[in-house]
C-alpha cells in the first residue's frame, strides 16, 4: 500500500474510532440540535422541594425582621449631640420642633469652643406619645441646615457637627 493511501487508511480508521465521542445526538435531518433536559431538584426522586426566599422584611418563619421590628417599637431616648471639631469658637443656635403641632421644644444658642463635644438636648424631655417626628435646625457661621428624626428603636441619635473646615453638617444614625 502506499504511503498515502496508508496515511488516508489510518484517518478514516481514527475517524470511526472516535465517531462516538465527537456526536452526541443522531442526527433528525435539522441543523439545530435538540437539548436535554436535566431534571431539577424537584424531579429528582428523594430531593426535598426547595422554599422560597423570604418577602423582604419577612424572616422565613413569617415573623419580621429586627430592623422591621425597631422602625415599630417607640423610643424617645434620642440626643441632639454637638460637636466642634473646628479651631475656631463657633455660636451654634438649635431649634427641636415637633413635626406633628410645630411646636419648639428646645432652642437655645450657645458657642462651642474648639474640641466641644456634648449632648444638648434629648427628645424624652419632649415626651412623645407613641413615634413621633422631630425637626433640628441648626444654625451656625451663616448657615441653616436640618435634619428630621422619629422616636422609634431604628432611629439612633442626631448630630450637629462643626467640621475641621468650619462646615455646619448634621446628621442621624439609623438602623
Amino acid at each position: 500500500m502506499p504511503a498515502s493511501r496508508r496515511s488516508i487508511a489510518l484517518v478514516l480508521v481514527a475517524v470511526v474510532l472516535t465517531a462516538g465521542c465527537l456526536g452526541g445526538t443522531p442526527s433528525t435531518g435539522t441543523d439545530s440540535a435538540t437539548p436535554t433536559q436535566t431534571p431539577t431538584a424537584t424531579e429528582m426522586p428523594g430531593t426535598p422541594t426547595p422554599t422560597p426566599d423570604p418577602t423582604p422584611g419577612e424572616t422565613s418563619s413569617g415573623e419580621w425582621t429586627t430592623t422591621e421590628q425597631a422602625s415599630e417599637q417607640p423610643d424617645a431616648d434620642k440626643a441632639i449631640h454637638v460637636e466642634n471639631r473646628w479651631n475656631h469658637s463657633v455660636e451654634i443656635r438649635i431649634s427641636v420642633v415637633r413635626e406633628a403641632t410645630n411646636e419648639t421644644v428646645y432652642e437655645e444658642t450657645e458657642t462651642f469652643e474648639p474640641g466641644a463635644d456634648r449632648d444638648v438636648y434629648n427628645l424624652e424631655e419632649a415626651s412623645p406619645e407613641g413615634i413621633e417626628s422631630f425637626r433640628i435646625t441648626a444654625t451656625a457661621r451663616n448657615s441653616t441646615e436640618s435634619v428630621t428624626i422619629e422616636t422609634n428603636a431604628c432611629y439612633g441619635n442626631a448630630y450637629v457637627e462643626i467640621t475641621e473646615d468650619g462646615e455646619l453638617y448634621p446628621y442621624y444614625a439609623i438602623c
